[in-house]
């Protein structure tokens, strides 16, 4: 009889803590995704930003134009594409002005 009530004891207290894993791993990969999607939508903004500001001025700076390199890479990265890449290839073919 304790046997088969260590056994049950045994499979509950395991069965909750697998149960308690599987819900903390998903609650983690929840978090991390709406992460990532969250810093996706600002390098997205950012790279808006910068594109409509150098559209203005007609020219884009290297700094400007490296800035918005290395956003757009992280950008890509996290999965970002479509129009993002059509404005980031136009302030490629703009003129580079110091300052």
């Amino acid at each position: 009889m304790a046997e088969i009530a260590a056994e049950w004891w045994l499979k509950w207290i395991f069965g909750l803590i697998g149960g308690g894993l599987i819900f903390v791993v998903r609650l983690l990969w929840r978090r991390q995704r709406a992460t990532e999607l969250g810093i996706q939508a600002l390098l997205r903004d950012r790279i808006l930003k910068a594109y409509y500001h150098y559209q203005e001025r007609g020219t884009i700076t290297l700094h400007g134009l490296e800035n918005v390199d290395k956003l757009y890479e992280q950008y890509h990265n996290l999965g970002g594409n479509g129009t993002v890449t059509k404005l980031v290839h136009d302030l490629r073919e703009m003129e580079v002005v110091d300052g």
